[in-house]
């Protein structure tokens, strides 16, 4: 015969005991204190990372300033040297310009003629700067063109044409060729006028030189 049991639950409902081994209210605060726990090793985290960055940034900031001031200077230093090429050529060309006739006319001093008296020996001046254009301000100084040309006169008495002639063929000299070319023009070879009665008539002459060009370049 089976027996039948009763079975009496005579606990009152805040009696219960949950089955769990942990408790409910022991884990909620051990839960949230590890979740502020996380919550703070994650603002240090995110903190050191974003002064990591601000440190880096202003450390870029600094080599870029730093560069860029390096850079401002090294463009300063270019245009200054190419400001000083632009003059070293300007000298240059004005050396390429200058005439050295001290040489030649020294030379000439010891291949004159004795019966030939000089009365001129001069260079014609440069050409004049030329006018400024219409409507332009200020006017034009120096040539226009790199290549200027002069002459050079020689002007004297002589009692014939022997010595103006030696004269002449001296001048053909490579010595002479910084000071004229093979260009030249004998504008007069007439009797001199001021011989009077009972002197030696002489002949004066004049001798125009074209002189070698002046190129204002390299």
């Amino acid at each position: 015969m089976n027996s039948v049991g009763l079975h009496l639950n005579l606990l009152k409902e805040t009696e219960h005991l949950s089955s769990s081994p942990v408790r409910l209210r022991v884990m909620l605060p051990i839960v949230a204190l590890f979740a502020c726990v996380g919550f703070a090793l994650w603002w240090a985290i995110l903190f050191t990372q974003l002064m990591l960055a601000r440190t880096e940034a202003q450390s870029i900031d600094a080599d870029l300033k730093a560069k860029s001031e390096a850079h401002a200077e090294a463009i300063g230093r270019q245009d200054k040297v190419r400001e000083m090429r632009q003059q070293l050529d300007q000298l240059a060309y004005y050396r390429s310009g200058v005439r050295s006739v001290g040489a030649p006319l020294a030379k000439l001093a010891e291949v004159m003629p004795l019966k030939v008296q000089l009365t001129e020996l001069s260079f014609a001046p440069p050409p004049p700067d030329p006018p400024p254009k219409f409507g332009q301000k200020a006017p034009v100084f120096g040539p226009v063109t790199n290549v200027e040309t002069q002459k050079l006169v020689i002007a004297g008495r002589t009692t014939g044409n022997t010595p103006i002639e030696a004269l002449l063929i001296s001048l053909e000299d490579p010595a002479f060729e910084p000071l004229v070319t093979k260009d030249r023009r004998i504008k007069s070879f007439d009797q001199d006028a001021a011989a009077g009665r009972g002197k030696r008539r002489l002949l004066a002459f004049e001798v125009e030189y074209t002189m070698p060009e002046r190129r204002f370049a390299k």
